[in-house]
């Protein structure tokens, strides 16, 4: 009870984050839902505000879920604490924010955690920075082996385009580094901190979607080789795109339901972040 109190407090805040995000009010819709039968979560997310003004958003599947996964997140988050306030004492000092370092950082400590823990799970994760320019918002992305998010391009309301940012095409090329983990890091070594990055531009009207692959990977007992899959979600997407987002997330996890046929089905986390960037280019 208290595990699903922290989540409903954390959607809170990162709802109302977006709604003073750069002076602007987004529209966010978010939904959670634990595997069958877990009593803890192991999907996390967050939105900080960085001491140059502006935002990174976390988005991170664990290993597992229950009691073992949500003790990971736990551990993720220790770890984004103590590097969100190194990195404060450092702009403090040369009113510099290394992105680079931010990631390394973070990754370091988690794993250095994980270590002292003796544990052999794991993390994905997608560190995304975020910088607003007048109706652009600039996306850099340091994904460690997380799903990238699905982008839908709109012009005056209506859907002009759909990026799934998980394909490489239309000159978008997913980079990604490694899982984060003990055991990951002592088989790469010098390689493990390696994050490539990679950068997206977003307008005023766009909409970002991310998820986890509880959602995509969902499959019905009755035919376990065909799962819910992203064309799926991106048709859903193309399908519903002018509702609100918190109404799209909802009919999301509807739909994902009725495709598995019964709650009993969901065998991992599911969780998904829909983020409207409002206004009208011209």
């Amino acid at each position: 009870a208290e595990a699903n109190s922290v989540r409903e407090k954390d959607k809170i805040l990162v709802k109302g984050l977006f709604r003073n995000f750069y002076n602007k009010k987004l529209n966010v819709g978010i939904g959670f839902q634990r595997a069958y039968g877990a009593i803890l979560p192991g999907d996390y997310f967050d939105l900080i505000k960085l001491p140059d003004g502006n935002y990174l958003f976390i988005f991170a599947d664990i290993s597992g879920h229950g009691l073992p996964a949500y003790t990971t997140l736990i551990r993720l988050r220790s770890a984004v604490t103590i590097s969100i306030k190194e990195i404060k004492r450092i702009y403090d000092k040369t009113s510099t924010l290394d992105t680079h370092f931010l990631v390394k950082d973070i990754s370091t400590r988690f794993t250095d955690i994980m270590d002292d823990s003796n544990s052999h799970d794991f993390a994905s994760v997608n560190f995304t920075f975020i910088k607003n320019d007048g109706d652009m918002f600039h996306l850099r992305f340091y994904n460690r082996g997380m799903l990238f998010p699905i982008i839908m391009r709109k012009f005056k309301g209506e859907l002009k385009d759909i990026y799934n940012l998980n394909d490489e095409e239309k000159g978008w090329e997913p980079l990604k580094g490694h899982l984060l983990g003990s055991d990951v890091r002592k088989l790469l070594k010098e390689k493990y901190l390696e994050t490539p990055h990679c950068d997206f531009t977003l307008y005023e009207g766009d909409s970002i979607l991310f998820f986890s692959d509880g959602i995509t990977e969902a499959y019905n007992k009755s035919d376990p080789l065909n799962d819910f899959s992203e064309k799926r979600l991106e048709q859903f997407l193309m399908e519903n795109y002018n509702l609100a987002p918190q109404v799209i997330i909802h009919e999301l996890f509807n739909l994902v339901y009725q495709f598995i046929g019964c709650p009993e089905q969901q065998k991992d986390d599911m969780t998904a972040v829909l983020i409207d960037f409002p206004g009208v280019r011209n």
